[in-house]
C-alpha cells in the first residue's frame, strides 16, 4: 500500500511516499512567499496535484495538538484543513498520527526534530541535507559569528513527512495489516 505523509504548514510543507516500509520519494514545498489567506488556496491546489500525481492509498497527517499563539493556531489548522479537504475531495482516506506516536516510532521517545531526521536518515540511508533542508546565511555577519553559506537553520518538514509514513506503517504492522 502506498502511503503519503504530509507535514503541513503555511510556510513550508514536507511530503513523502512509502510502500512496503520503503521510502519512495520525499520533498519540501515552499509557500513562504504567499500571504494569508491566499496561501490556503495554494496549499489546497498543491495538495490536490500531489495526490493526483503520487496516487497514494492513504494520507497521513500529524494531528495538531499544541500551539504557541493564535497566529500559529490559524496557520496550522488552516494548512491541516486544506490538506484534509483536498484528500476528501479526491476520495483518499486520512489517518492521523499524534506527535507522541510519531516520536516513539521514529526515534524511540521524546525526540526533537533533529533526532527524528537523523533516525530517518540512518534507517532509510537517505541524504541528511535533503531530509533536513539547510537554510543558509546570505551574507557575512559583520561581527564574524557566521559566514555566507553557513547553515542558519534547517527545515525538518521532509524528515517529519518520512517519519509520518514510517509511524503509520509501524502502527499497521502492529495491527497485523
Amino acid at each position: 500500500m502506498k502511503i503519503m505523509g504530509i507535514d503541513h504548514g503555511t510556510n513550508y510543507a514536507g511530503w513523502a511516499t512509502m510502500s512496503n516500509g520503503k521510502v519512495q520519494e520525499f520533498g519540501l514545498r515552499d509557500f513562504s512567499a504567499i500571504k494569508m489567506p491566499n496561501v490556503l488556496d495554494a496549499i489546497y491546489q498543491d495538495t490536490v496535484a500531489m495526490i493526483q500525481q503520487q496516487k497514494p492509498r492513504i494520507i497521513v497527517l500529524e494531528r495538531p495538538v499544541h500551539f504557541r499563539n493564535a497566529s500559529s493556531v490559524m496557520a496550522l489548522v488552516g494548512a491541516y484543513s486544506m490538506v484534509t479537504l483536498a484528500a476528501l475531495h479526491i476520495g483518499i482516506p486520512i489517518a492521523e498520527i499524534r506527535p507522541s506516536e510519531l516520536k516513539l516510532s521514529a526515534a524511540k521517545g521524546g525526540a526533537d526534530k533533529e533526532t527524528v531526521a537523523i533516525e530517518m536518515q540512518m534507517l532509510f540511508d537517505l541524504d541528511y541535507d535533503e531530509l533536513a533542508v539547510p537554510v543558509l546565511y546570505k551574507k557575512d555577519d559583520p561581527k564574524g559569528k557566521y559566514k555566507t553559506g553557513d547553515v542558519k537553520e534547517r527545515l525538518f518538514d521532509p524528515s517529519d513527512a518520512v517519519a509520518l509514513c514510517w509511524a503509520y506503517h509501524q502502527k499497521q504492522k502492529l495491527k497485523g495489516m
